[in-house]
């Protein structure tokens, strides 16, 4: 059985679960509408999974150190793992995750990892926190993967910049070279087909880089069910490598989602050995390092 842990103020109500310290709900208190999209496990069983020690898929799901072969699933194992919520306020939740027995067999780094969540009126900051207890070299990646409820048929991203490099998916790993640029001089309207190639892959360039999702949601207000308000979500991420946008080629997949990462699935021309995995991260033995991003409901 697990347990879920909620913090909240007077406007929204933010519920996490400690499998994978995944957020599960954001939900306005007023009128109640659920900005999170609810895991139907028919389309897409999650809400909010963090990424680590990898994001995206690593080459034959493997990768070498030191001249072992290691396994690895797609986006890691911290998102199935059972995390240990150790601090809790009514506005802030600390869970942490350590390196055990089972991840040294997938994953040779010994880690504390930590995920803070934060709520301050309509925003919600998150906080990843890696800190290397090892006595080596730890080589990782770390990503959030968010997904609210859209209405495909009046949605649209905007940015803070003008433009990003765009890269693409060859099936499950990157093309290393960016295919062009995706201009945000106007809002992008988002369609399904942006996602016959799986996610559209923004590099991040900036100290701070921000997209909004808009999109139009019922009106609890109203008493006509049909009628449409327009709500606004900025997701924002410091120093951020990429920024995934996500949803499936579906009909019923009637989410989006906004992924901040710092890593970046194997290229198509990897050789599969972690220290010269593109887009990864290092930590010296016992340093830490935060990765922080945030979501504000507007």
């Amino acid at each position: 059985m697990m347990n879920d842990y909620k913090i909240t103020n007077k406007f929204l109500t933010v519920t996490v679960t400690e499998t994978g310290a995944e957020l599960t709900s954001v939900k306005a208190n007023n009128g109640g509408y659920e900005y999170l999209w609810q895991a139907d496990p028919k389309i897409w069983k999650r809400h909010a999974p963090i990424l680590f020690p990898n994001v995206g898929r690593l080459k034959d799901d493997s990768y070498t150190f030191n001249g072992v072969k290691y396994h690895l699933p797609q986006h890691g194992f911290a998102r199935d793992m059972k995390w240990d919520l150790i601090d809790k306020s009514s506005s802030k939740l600390i869970f942490q995750l350590e390196s055990n027995e089972d991840t040294l067999s997938k994953y040779p780094f010994k880690f504390v990892l930590q995920a803070v969540y934060e709520l301050k009126n309509f925003e919600l900051k998150v906080n990843y926190i890696v800190k290397n207890t090892d006595n080596k070299k730890m080589i990782f990646s770390i990503g959030g993967h968010p997904a609210f409820n859209a209405n495909f048929k009046n949605t649209s991203i905007s940015a803070n910049q003008r433009e990003f490099d765009r890269y693409t998916l060859n099936g499950n790993y990157l093309n290393p070279s960016p295919i062009g640029k995706i201009n945000f001089s106007y809002a992008h309207k988002i369609s399904r087909s942006d996602f016959l190639n799986d996610a559209l892959i923004l590099k991040a360039d900036k100290d701070l880089t921000e997209l909004f999702l808009q999109t139009n949601v019922p009106d609890s207000e109203s008493d006509e069910k049909q009628l449409e308000r327009s709500t606004r979500i900025a997701v924002a991420g410091k120093n951020l490598k990429f920024f995934g946008i996500w949803s499936k080629n579906d009909e019923k997949a009637d989410f989006v989602a906004i992924e901040p990462w710092w890593g970046v699935a194997d290229t198509i021309n990897s050789n599969q050995r972690l220290e010269n995995k593109f887009g990864s991260n290092s930590l010296s033995a016992g340093q830490k390092e935060n990765f922080e991003y945030s979501m504000s409901f507007l």
